[in-house]
């Protein structure tokens, strides 16, 4: 139930994990979601947030298969990994990595959210707002509009055009589906070979439009080394609120 009191269907919570981590330039054998950020590591941050949402009945790690063991013995002792029910290894591409902690949830569950690990300051807010839209539309994702002019070059050298920056969004995680056509889309995609660098994507291309949820501008993604110190001064901000947010 949320805040206000509306009640929404069950839900399991898909953290993909599973990533090099080459552009955080970390030591060998390092990688985001296992990165200390202010008292807590990165994954415990975005645990926390799907926790704290009642309709959350689990949550399922995807992991680099390296880091398959360590977030197991986490997942025993840390209480924000509470509702971790399994932990499983990454696949060869997002959409695998994604079936693979698909498969391993409830069959019972309505919805299906994917997130990123790597957006640890990702609230409790924002998840249940994509939810409640998911609910009522099959398919919902957290995005912003772009701030920012986009060129199109092909060669990284010279512009090539303009993008009309009135239509263009930037995806954002949660991304949340109902269960059934999130598993038969995912099924669809492998067998076929398509790869898209996000999952609303296979729902743009096979099935229905998306509904865009207004993100949150500190649901920051942990990309290069920067974002690191941006997300420890964002968790200041909040005074210690990092699951509900503001």
């Amino acid at each position: 139930m949320t805040p206000d009191g509306e009640q929404l269907p069950a839900a399991s919570a898909i953290l993909v994990a599973a990533g090099e981590s080459t552009r955080m330039a970390l030591a060998e054998g390092e990688r985001k979601p296992l990165l200390r950020l202010a008292e807590r590591l990165v994954i415990e941050h975005a645990c926390a947030a799907f926790a704290a949402c009642e309709c959350v009945r689990e949550i399922i790690l995807v992991a680099h298969p390296e880091d398959v063991t360590r977030l197991r013995d986490l997942s025993e002792t840390s209480a924000d990994l509470s509702l971790v029910t399994a932990v499983v290894a990454g696949g060869a591409s997002r959409t695998a990595s994604v079936q693979n902690g698909v498969a391993a949830a409830s069959g019972d569950v309505e919805l299906i959210a994917v997130h990123d690990a790597a957006r640890p300051l990702v609230t409790q807010r924002l998840i249940e707002r994509t939810l409640r839209a998911a609910a009522r539309d099959g398919a919902a994702l957290a995005a912003l509009p772009a701030a920012d002019t986009i060129k199109v070059s092909a060669d990284g050298e010279r512009v090539d055009s303009t993008l009309d920056r009135s239509v263009l969004w930037c995806a954002q995680t949660p991304q949340v589906f109902a269960a059934s056509a999130l598993r038969e889309l995912l099924e669809r995609a492998a067998a076929e070979g398509l790869r898209v660098t996000d999952d609303a994507a296979l729902f743009e291309h096979y099935d229905r439009p998306v509904t865009l949820v207004p993100g949150e501008t500190t649901n920051v993604k942990l990309t290069a080394p920067d974002d690191l110190d941006l997300a420890a001064a964002i968790l200041r901000t909040r005074g210690g609120r990092e699951v509900r947010g503001s």
